[in-house]
């Protein structure tokens, strides 16, 4: 679903201009349409007619309060008037959710009422771990000036706290009115009730949120989709689960109004008084994984996989051909009569002028045809080899067949478990399986955006294995031990990680070229493991919104201070760790056969972005040692930096390339 409706020729007819915005996503969904006239008109006059159906009963039981939904009255599934509109309570993004929390008022009361926090309970309990019991005794004498009483228990003066005023806008003043305190103390533990109530609800949301993808039309191809969770109003939180369910309740964009609802439909008929309930995994997802339902299933029905064993995942050919489009290689190794470039103009058939543009030394002339060119230098993905090496022998293309292996995050991961077999286990090193009792803190990301889009890091299940709703992603461990860098301009101790430049000039044998300088991309906030959440912490890539809170600076000036940070680190160690693991990481992926490795080619030339960072095998100071993680590769890397710093990089790059010059002032071969 998106923001922005299709194009279409008015009709004139508001029905069929509604059907004819909407008509993809109620296919997509499998609403019947029979329901789809009752659905606009209910939309149209913001009809929400759920409770004079419907009635939500409360059991309160040891474990806490439970809840049902029920049929007042029979409801027949052929009814076209039995859909009932949803409204949406909240709607986030998870990276965001806890400054929503923070900042909207009534958001934090609304959100606990549904997820059964209990806000006055931790108030309470903080406030007796702040104060002795004389001292308690004391604050709750009677004063006529205030609204707490002699033989007012704890609990009472706090219930009147919260109902006379919203937890978001509580001061020092209200404390000591309702309670007869002094604001100091007392403010600090109801904040931090406030902050604990925030941080438990965001780990019990995973239990009531849903989720949609909106996908913007003027973005990049692979930014397009964006996944929004929301929170469907305590009527729609409140229906339970079935394996057999007779309800379904799924997310609508409404296009008028630029917002969406979730609809709620029979698949049976149901009489009155029987409880309502609907699939929590009713997915895409789980309809192509049927064998997943348990997993999928463990954020309300956990299952116990202690007895499970590890074990690695050896994916086959076709997961490394699946949606994707197959590169067409020559059927016999293209003859070029040259290795590089001669001397003169050069002859560009480009679909991307960036770098291009960036050229000063070296001369070109922009062509138009596949046939006349002496380089392809190509963003989109090119994968008709065959027709290259038919029709131009000689030219050379700056990537290489199946090099998504590499530059395609699950690909990537698949690949390099390929490269592991079950007998290589070494717990000192952490080969796998790792011992057990690690830190449990986990990445996950997309496999197709960068940027840092739509990047999680968490320590909790439930929420790792909801993310999948939103679109393919991969769990990655995080790296909780990182080596952290005191920012010379706020102060705080920061996580970092480097961007290499990698040329590869050819596979067989494995030709890399590494360009000496680096950039530094940093956090913003002090490193730490208990906001998982805080993007200016665990994220190093931000927007050019962040532009005044980004810290520029050269790898000499970066090194420098490093070293003096840490005296006993010397960069020209670390370096040479970096570059192997920069190459066996590429030897990983460029040892096997297609789909499941780099492919050689004679045409072919690539320069990719590498990103590493260094972290601590050991939170022992005195024994610990610093290990190298290769984090990713990117195709086609934004360069603009490196030619703000260095006005000679484009050339370098180029020529290195393509002209077989590659000065050893600029160039490291690894």
């Amino acid at each position: 679903m998106g923001p922005f409706p299709p194009t279409s020729d008015a009709t004139g007819d508001p029905y069929e201009e509604f059907e004819l915005q909407h008509a993809d996503q109620l296919v997509a969904a499998a609403v019947p349409p029979k329901y789809w006239n009752s659905i606009y008109e209910k939309l149209k006059n913001e009809v929400f007619d759920a409770g004079s159906y419907f009635q939500i009963l409360s059991e309160e039981t040891e474990d806490g309060n439970h809840y049902s939904v029920v049929a007042l009255k029979d409801v027949d599934a052929d009814d076209p008037n039995s859909i009932f509109l949803i409204d949406h309570a909240w709607t986030f993004r998870p990276q965001i959710a806890r400054q929503h929390l923070r900042e909207i008022p009534g958001l934090l009361e609304r959100v606990c009422a549904v997820f059964d926090v209990d806000l006055v309970s931790i108030m309470i309990r903080n406030f007796q771990h702040s104060h002795s019991d004389t001292t308690l005794k004391a604050k709750l004498m009677f004063d006529e000036e205030s609204n707490t009483k002699v033989g007012d228990t704890m609990e009472e003066a706090a219930k009147r706290l919260n109902a006379s005023s919203s937890c978001s806008r509580l001061n020092s003043d209200a404390f000591t009115e309702t309670l007869g305190v002094v604001s100091s103390p007392l403010y600090g533990s109801l904040y931090k009730s406030r902050e604990e109530c925030i941080s438990d609800a965001l780990d019990r949301m995973w239990k009531y949120i849903q989720t949609y993808t909106i996908r913007y039309v003027k973005k990049e191809p692979q930014e397009s989709d964006m996944p929004v969770w929301y929170m469907p109003d305590e009527f729609g939180v409140r229906i339970g689960h079935s394996d057999e369910p007779n309800f379904r309740m799924l997310p609508m964009f409404y296009h008028p109004q630029q917002s969406a609802y979730s609809l709620l439909f029979p698949v049976k008929n149901i009489k009155a008084g029987e409880v309502v309930t609907r699939d929590y995994v009713d997915s895409p997802v789980m309809r192509n994984n049927p064998s997943w339902r348990s997993i999928l299933l463990h954020p309300w029905v956990p299952i116990d996989l202690k007895d499970e064993k590890p074990h690695h995942v050896f994916q086959s050919d076709e997961f490394f051909m699946d949606g994707r489009i197959p590169d067409i290689l020559p059927e016999s190794e293209a003859k070029m009569s040259r290795s590089v470039l001669p001397d003169g103009v050069v002859k560009i058939f480009a679909d991307d002028d960036q770098f291009i543009d960036r050229l000063k030394k070296i001369k070109i002339q922009k062509v138009s045809r596949l046939e006349d060119a002496d380089v392809v230098w190509w963003r989109a993905h090119f994968h008709d080899y065959k027709l290259l090496a038919e029709c131009n022998p000689n030219a050379f293309v700056n990537q290489f067949p199946s090099e998504a292996v590499l530059t395609v995050k699950d690909l990537l991961a698949a690949t390099i478990q390929s490269s592991y077999s079950n007998e290589q286990m070494n717990e000192e090193t952490m080969q796998w399986p790792p011992p057990w009792g690690l830190d449990n803190t986990w990445i996950v990301k997309p496999w197709n955006l960068a940027r840092g889009l739509d990047m999680h890091v968490t320590n909790n299940l439930s929420y790792i294995i909801r993310l999948v709703e939103s679109g393919p992603k991969i769990a990655c461990k995080y790296i909780h031990r990182p080596l952290l860098f005191l920012r010379p301009d706020n102060g705080n101790l920061v996580k970092f990680d480097l961007r290499y430049i990698v040329l590869v000039t050819g596979l067989k044998p494995l030709n890399l070229l590494l360009y000496n300088k680096f950039w530094i991309r940093f956090a913003i906030n002090e490193f730490n493991l208990h906001e998982l959440d805080d993007r200016e912490t665990h994220f190093t890539v931000f927007n050019y919104d962040y532009k005044s809170k980004i810290l520029q600076m050269k790898c000499e000036d970066f090194i420098m201070q490093l070293e003096k940070q840490y005296p006993a680190l010397k960069w020209t160690e670390i370096q040479k760790q970096i570059n192997t693991a920069i190459r066996e990481a590429l030897e990983s992926v460029t040892s096997g056969k297609s789909p499941r490795s780099l492919v050689p080619n004679p045409q072919s030339r690539a320069m990719y972005g590498i990103d590493i960072m260094l972290k601590w095998n050991s939170d022992n100071e005195e024994t610990r040692k610093l290990e190298v993680s290769f984090i990713e590769a990117n195709f086609m890397p934004d360069c603009d930096r490196a030619c703000s710093y260095y006005d000679t990089f484009a050339d370098s790059v180029f020529s290195a390339l393509f002209m077989g010059v590659a000065d050893p002032n600029e160039y490291t071969k690894i």
